[in-house]
């Protein structure tokens, strides 16, 4: 009965004498001997898209000027007024709120007029909240 390596390097042969070689010391060094540069362009490549496609998140930090809620515990979207003065409307009907700020936490911050932090990307004019925190 053959070993394993036997069986191994028999059916490297045709692949050359590197993998030959690299079938005869184990299985770790005969996946080395068989990459090439296109395998590592390969991966170069996919890291590079999938680093493409992740979005950009901002952050901004203001006042809670208005809050878009059609039922209790729910909120839709909100306005916040930045430092620089401009009032920015979120989205957040894609945010899962977090049991450390709730939806209706956004209604409370309006009325003590304390700020909030909010991590969002954007979708052509739209500022989707992925992120509320207590500034």
């Amino acid at each position: 009965m053959r070993s394993v390596l036997q069986l191994r390097a028999r059916r490297s042969a045709w692949r050359g004498p590197a993998t030959l070689a690299a079938a005869t010391r184990g299985p770790a060094t005969l996946a080395a001997a068989t990459r090439g540069p296109a395998a590592l362009a390969l991966v170069a490549l996919a890291l590079a898209s999938a680093v493409a496609c992740q979005p950009t998140l901002e952050q901004q930090v203001g006042i809670v000027y208005g809050v878009d809620s059609p039922a209790l515990g729910q909120v839709d979207s909100f306005e916040l007024l930045a430092p620089d003065g401009r009032i920015l409307t979120f989205d957040t009907t894609e945010l899962r709120f977090r049991p450390e700020f709730p939806a209706a936490h956004l209604s409370e911050h309006q009325i003590l007029s304390d700020p909030i932090e909010v991590t969002y990307r954007t979708d052509g004019d739209r500022r989707i909240v992925t992120q509320l925190d207590d500034a």
